[in-house]
């Protein structure tokens, strides 16, 4: 399987989280809700994933190199 490329995603999912909070703003807003629509559905097919939910996750986990679900612990903190 071919992956995206990483700093695409990051840039991608950077953007998308810059008009989410635009779109939180300004709800009625139709032009910048069209563009975050745009960029959840770029996501989408970038991470090959069917909603943007699920798109954001995959591309948080891709960026940070982690595999969904899996659980780390940083060294230091109690559990760890």
């Amino acid at each position: 399987m071919l992956l995206p490329d990483r700093n695409t995603v990051d840039r991608l999912l950077r953007h998308y989280r810059a008009q989410e909070r635009t779109v939180l703003a300004r709800p009625c807003d139709l032009s910048a809700r069209r563009r975050f629509e745009d960029t959840a559905y770029t996501l989408c097919v970038l991470m090959g994933e069917r909603t943007a939910r699920e798109a954001v996750h995959a591309a948080e986990h891709y960026v940070a190199g982690t595999r969904p679900g899996s659980r780390q612990t940083l060294e230091g903190l109690p559990g760890a």
